[in-house]
């Protein structure tokens, strides 16, 4: 038995600045596929579970990246090219892939349906094809009408990415040898969802999760999922989604699986709320000024690095320093090449004048006159420490970081953008112990499972920028309409 595999990763924020190029990726193609960790998130468990069935796996292209900006057309030309190329005239019995389902491309809103449409036309009808998806993908009708089986995760922050592939890959394994004739059932929700809304610990999506559990055990059920879409693409397929794989002989009862989970969710639908305690900015640090127990972790939702943002906006940093009823907060991250550049330069111990990051929305710096380099890191692993996956790339890459002492508040100065501050251990580097600072600020939604063991309290600052939690105050202009919350009167039907 040959089974290709195979990893293009990316949720693309449409309102973030700029372009993603494939430089921006990490990549490996062919065999080199399956000897790195540095690309795809489920395919681990995919490739492991088909080595142990003594599959012959075919490797194909790995392509995975933060969450950033629009990908560039050519970026995702070289992924097409690099997946049909090793599928044109390679015979094999099943293809399984590891896709985010988000990914958003220049004239192409529709990348993952495109790259299936592909595959399917080198590998014919008859061959069976599923993937893992991210629970926030974005599903369209060309995905559905070429993959004949999807696993998705079912946890936020994303603890379950290996059992995913896992997943996927016995759907595949069942088809290829007869046990199992898949078929998918689907329903679309006109309804927009941001995951700090809609954590699978917190209700309702703790309940909804569950009933997925119990779908499963449907006689002719094999995989039901819900897919909640991505709410910072300006995207026509914007939606949340049930999406059910089961068996073609019962098609009926998968269809009737999908529309039943698809009602329980439109019905809850007003009951998503901010799974941590929210605040307009200023009140958020009152808040954690307010409270005696620490660390209070404030997240500053606007600019999540992990959902595409540029992660360099420095509103709340500038009202902090302003304030002295917070002790010495830390921030994490900004990410400004120059200034990390002077840090660097300069030494540990020196003090440097920085132009830091930008303020949203009229892009200008944070004047630093007098800021002292406290310690330097060449960096370390992005993907140590923390068991959840939310927004990371799986790289091994390193990232330069600094930590700076601006007089009112610390902040952790990065050469690029990157999510190694979801991981507490990182700020040890430093010789920091978030346990003595009163307040940390992350560039962040929801906490990772590891802050959340850290945190006295969790705050949520409602921050502007490109991952704005307000969806009504973004400038949409292709999602299809009416839809929910921006048309609180939108309604839906089978």
């Amino acid at each position: 038995m040959r089974i290709a595999v195979g990893a293009v990763s990316h949720e693309t924020n449409t309102f973030a600045e700029g372009s993603t190029g494939i430089e921006t990726f990490s990549t490996a193609t062919g065999e080199r596929l399956l000897e790195t960790d540095g690309v795809g998130r489920s395919l681990g468990g995919i490739v492991e579970t088909l080595e142990a069935e003594g599959v012959e796996v075919v490797p194909t292209v790995g392509a995975s990246a933060l969450p950033a900006p629009t990908v560039e057309a050519e970026a995702f030309e070289w992924m097409k090219r690099e997946l049909f190329d090793r599928l044109d005239g390679e015979p094999v019995d099943g293809v399984c892939l590891d896709l985010h389902g988000s990914m958003f491309v220049e004239g192409e809103p529709d990348p993952e349906g495109a790259l299936l449409a592909g595959v399917r036309e080198r590998v014919g009808p008859d061959v069976p094809v599923t993937a893992a998806l991210d629970m926030h993908a974005t599903i369209t009708d060309r995905m559905v009408d070429r993959l004949d089986g999807v696993a998705g995760y079912r946890t936020a922050p994303h603890t379950d990415v290996e059992e995913t592939g896992v997943r996927a890959a016995n759907l595949l394994l069942d088809a290829v040898r007869g046990e199992k004739s898949l078929a998918l059932g689907w329903r679309r929700l006109p309804m927009l969802l941001a995951g700090e809304r809609s954590e699978s610990e917190a209700e309702p999506m703790r309940t909804l999760v569950d009933r997925l559990r119990e779908a499963d055990r449907v006689d002719g059920v094999y995989d039901a999922n819900y897919f909640l879409g991505f709410p910072w693409a300006d995207n026509p397929h914007a939606g949340c989604h049930a999406l059910v794989t089961g068996d073609a002989s019962s098609a009926a009862v998968v269809d009737e699986t999908a529309t039943d989970l698809a009602r329980a969710f439109w019905r809850r639908r007003a009951e998503f709320d901010f799974t941590t305690e929210a605040h307009a900015p200023s009140a958020a640090l009152d808040e954690a000024a307010q409270t005696g127990a620490r660390p209070v972790v404030v997240a500053d939702t606007g600019d999540i690095p992990g959902a595409g943002a540029g992660e360099s906006t420095t509103n709340l940093l500038a009202e902090a320093i302003g304030r002295d009823d917070l002790g010495t907060p830390l921030f994490a991250v900004v990410a400004d090449a120059g200034s990390y550049g002077t840090c660097r330069a300069a030494g540990e111990g020196a003090t440097v004048s920085l132009e830091l990051g930008r303020r949203y929305p009229d892009g200008a710096p944070l004047e630093v006159a007098e800021a002292e380099v406290v310690r330097l890191d060449g960096g370390g692993s992005e993907g140590d420490g923390d068991d959840s996956d939310d927004g990371d790339d799986g790289s091994a890459e390193s990232v330069g970081t600094a930590l700076v002492s601006l007089g009112g508040a610390d902040v952790v100065v990065a050469e690029r953008r990157t999510n190694v501050h979801r991981d507490p251990a990182f700020l040890r580097r430093f010789g920091v112990d978030p346990d003595d600072r009163g307040v940390v600020v992350l560039k962040s939604g929801y906490l990772s499972p590891a802050w959340k063991a850290v945190a006295a309290r969790r705050l949520f600052a409602l921050t502007p920028g490109e991952t704005n939690q307000r969806l009504s105050e973004l400038p949409y202009e292709r999602v299809p309409r009416p839809i929910y919350p921006l048309d609180e009167d939108a309604t839906w039907s089978v």
